[in-house]
C-alpha cells in the first residue's frame, strides 16, 4: 500500500529545491531568422491535408496592383529539389475576390512520398517547399509535431522556429487559436509592444477584411513560413480564429449590438480562414462548419480532426455569473446536476459524434494500433481544488485584467467544479455520452491531442464510472502567456496541487511555452513535451521539459517511463498522492 503524500506537505517544499529538480537541461542557444519575406510571395508557401495520392498546396501572391484583375499562377512538383522530373504541374488564378490567396490540389502522387513544389509568376518564383503524401500498407512510425495558441502580441513563435529544424516529421497539427482577434490596445506598453509586435488592425478583428489583414500578418513570421514550408499542415480551429470563447451562435467576445451579427462575423472569420490556410474546401452538401475529418497512415494509426466551436456547441457556463445561487455544498451540487449537467448542453452534435464514431470503429476494425483525435479542449475529468488557501493577493491582482470574475472563482473553488468550463468538464453530459458510446463500440484505447490550455497534461481519460476510455496529451502554447506570468515562483507548487487535486491528471506543468513531439510505432508512442526558453527574444534555448511511453495495455492506453519530473511530481503521476 502507497503512503499518501499531504497536499501541504508537497507544497512545503523549496522553491530552489523544486527548481533543481525540474529545470530542463537546454540545448544550444538558437536564434530564429527575423528576414521577412518579400516579392510577389511576401507570404510564403505551405501545404496541408495530405491523402495517399494528393495534397493541397497553398501561396498568397502580393499583387503590383490590389485591385487590378485575375493573373494567373503555374506550379510545379517533384521528387527532387531540382525539378528534374516533374510529377505535377498546373496553373491557377489569383484574385481579389479570394484576396489573392490560391490552394491547389494536386492529384496523382505516390504514397508515404516526400514532394518539393514552387509556385511562379512569369519569372518570379516562391520559395520551395516540401510536402509528403499519406503511406499506405505497413509503415514503422508516424511522426507529429503538435501546436497550439499563436499569440503574435504576446511573444515570437520559436516553437515554430525549433520545429522547422528538425527533420523527419511527418505533419504539423495545429489545434487551434492559430492567431489571435483581439486588438492591440490592451497589449500598449508590453515588451512586445515596445519591439514593434502589435497586431494590425490595431482593433479587434470583426469583418472580412479585418481577419484577411490579421491572417496576412500572422504569415509574414518568419519562423511560421518555416514552418509551414517544410511539412505539411493539418489544422482545426478553436475560438480566437473567430473570437474569444465562441459557441454555435455567440461568443463571449462578441457583442451584437456594437459588432452585428454574430453569423456575420462567423462567416467571415470561416471564409477568410479557408482563403488563408492549406485545408480542404467542404465537399459538396457540406458547410465550412464541417471540419471534422479521418486521415489514415497506413496500418498504424487513424488522425480524427474535430469541431467543437462553431457546429454545435452550447453557450460555456460562466459559474462565476451564478455565485449568488451557490451559497453551500448542497446548492452546489444542484447546480452541477441541474444547469452544469444538463443533457441539452450539447459539444459534437449528433452529425459530427456519428462520425467520429463510424471513423474510430473503421480504425478499431481495420486492426490500426492508434486511434488519434485532434481536439480543442482539454477533455479530461478536470475539477478545481481549493484555491483559497494558496491564491494570495498579488497573484489576484495580476489575473483581475484578464478574468475579471477570479475572486469569485476562487471563492467557488471549494466546490469542486470544472477546472475550465469552456473545456470539456463544463460539459459533462455530452462527453460521458461519447465515451458510452465508445465503450459500447469497444473503442477505449482513443489518444486524444489537445491544445487551448497553455500548460502541458498527461491525462488518463475515464467515464463517470472510472472505466477507461483512453489518454490525453495536451500541448502547451507556442506563445500565449502562461500560468508563470500571473503566478510567479508559485506556479510549479500549483502545478503540483493541481496534479494531486485530480485522480486522472497524471502531469502537469504550466511553467513552459513549447510543443508536442510525438512518434508513434506499432509497440509504443513516445511523446516529448519541448520546451522553448522565452519568446520575448528571437534567441532561446530549447529542452525536453518531461517525456513519456504510451503503450496500448488490457484494450487502452498506459502512460508509463516518465522523464524530466522531479520527486514529487513522479510521485503524483504514480497516484501516490
Amino acid at each position: 500500500m502507497s503512503h499518501p503524500i499531504s497536499r501541504r506537505g508537497i507544497l512545503s517544499a523549496g522553491a530552489a529545491t523544486l527548481a533543481a529538480c525540474s529545470a530542463p537541461a537546454p540545448e544550444e542557444m538558437l536564434s530564429a531568422d527575423a528576414t521577412r519575406a518579400t516579392g510577389a510571395f511576401a507570404h510564403g508557401i505551405a501545404s496541408g491535408d495530405p491523402r495517399a495520392d494528393s495534397v493541397i498546396l497553398w501561396t498568397r501572391l502580393t499583387p503590383e496592383n490590389v485591385n487590378g484583375g485575375p493573373v494567373i499562377l503555374t506550379w510545379k512538383m517533384s521528387e527532387t529539389t531540382d525539378f528534374a522530373t516533374i510529377t505535377a504541374q498546373g496553373a491557377t488564378e489569383a484574385n481579389v475576390a479570394k484576396n489573392w490567396a490560391v490552394k491547389v490540389e494536386a492529384t496523382g502522387l505516390k504514397a508515404g512520398t516526400q514532394y518539393f513544389y514552387q509556385f511562379s509568376l512569369g519569372d518570379k518564383t516562391s520559395p520551395i517547399g516540401q510536402t509528403r503524401t499519406l503511406p499506405k500498407g505497413e509503415i514503422d512510425s508516424v511522426r507529429f509535431a503538435v501546436v497550439s495558441c499563436s499569440n503574435w502580441q504576446e511573444g515570437y513563435f520559436n516553437a515554430y522556429d525549433h520545429i522547422s529544424r528538425q527533420n523527419g516529421i511527418d505533419a504539423v497539427i495545429h489545434l487551434g487559436d492559430y492567431f489571435y482577434e483581439y486588438g492591440a490596445s490592451k497589449f500598449e506598453g508590453t515588451e512586445m509592444a515596445k519591439q514593434g509586435h502589435l497586431h494590425e488592425p490595431r482593433h479587434e478583428v470583426i469583418t472580412l477584411e479585418d481577419y484577411r489583414i490579421r491572417h496576412a500578418q500572422y504569415r509574414t513570421d518568419p519562423s511560421l513560413q518555416a514552418m509551414s514550408a517544410k511539412f505539411p499542415m493539418i489544422m482545426i480551429w478553436d475560438d480566437h480564429e473567430s473570437s474569444n470563447d465562441s459557441w454555435k451562435t455567440g461568443a463571449q467576445n462578441h457583442d451584437p449590438e456594437t459588432e452585428g451579427p454574430w453569423e456575420d462575423r462567423k462567416q467571415a472569420a470561416m471564409r477568410a480562414y479557408y482563403e488563408w490556410l492549406p485545408i480542404r474546401e467542404p465537399e459538396a452538401g457540406k458547410t465550412r462548419e464541417h471540419l471534422f475529418r479521418a486521415l489514415d497512415y497506413g496500418d498504424l494509426l487513424s488522425l480524427v480532426t474535430v469541431e467543437t466551436r462553431l457546429t454545435a456547441r452550447a453557450e460555456p457556463l460562466i459559474i462565476e455569473n451564478h455565485i449568488d445561487e451557490i451559497g453551500s455544498e448542497e446548492e452546489a451540487e444542484a447546480f452541477k446536476t441541474n444547469v452544469l449537467g444538463d443533457p441539452a448542453r450539447e459539444m459534437f452534435g449528433q452529425i459530427q459524434e456519428d462520425f467520429i464514431v463510424s471513423s474510430l470503429q473503421a480504425s478499431k476494425d481495420a486492426g490500426q494500433t492508434w486511434r488519434v483525435l485532434a481536439n480543442q479542449v482539454i477533455m479530461a475529468r478536470l475539477i478545481s481544488p481549493d484555491m483559497e488557501p494558496y491564491i494570495g493577493e498579488d497573484a489576484i491582482l495580476a489575473l483581475e485584467p484578464s478574468w475579471p470574475n477570479v475572486r469569485d472563482a476562487v471563492s467557488l473553488s471549494k466546490y469542486g467544479f470544472p477546472l475550465y468550463a469552456d473545456s470539456w468538464e463544463g460539459y459533462p453530459a455530452a462527453r460521458e455520452r461519447f465515451f458510452n458510446r465508445l465503450d459500447k463500440n469497444g473503442i477505449n484505447d482513443i489518444f486524444v491531442l489537445t491544445g487551448d490550455a497553455h500548460e502541458f497534461w498527461m491525462n488518463d481519460l475515464s467515464q463517470d464510472d472510472g472505466k477507461r476510455v483512453g489518454i490525453e496529451v495536451v500541448t502547451t502554447s507556442v506563445s500565449s502567456e502562461t500560468l508563470l506570468k500571473f503566478m510567479g515562483e508559485n506556479t510549479e507548487d500549483y502545478s503540483l496541487l493541481m496534479t494531486q487535486a485530480n485522480k486522472d491528471a497524471r502531469y502537469y506543468n504550466a511553467m513552459h511555452n513549447g510543443y508536442l513531439d510525438i512518434t508513434f510505432t506499432p509497440r509504443h508512442a513516445a511523446v516529448r513535451m519541448m520546451a522553448v526558453s522565452t519568446t520575448k527574444s528571437r534567441d532561446y534555448f530549447a529542452s525536453e521539459a518531461a517525456s513519456f511511453t504510451v503503450q496500448p495495455k488490457k484494450e487502452s492506453l498506459n502512460i508509463s517511463n516518465p522523464k524530466g519530473l522531479n520527486l514529487k511530481q513522479r510521485a503524483l503521476f504514480n497516484g501516490l498522492g
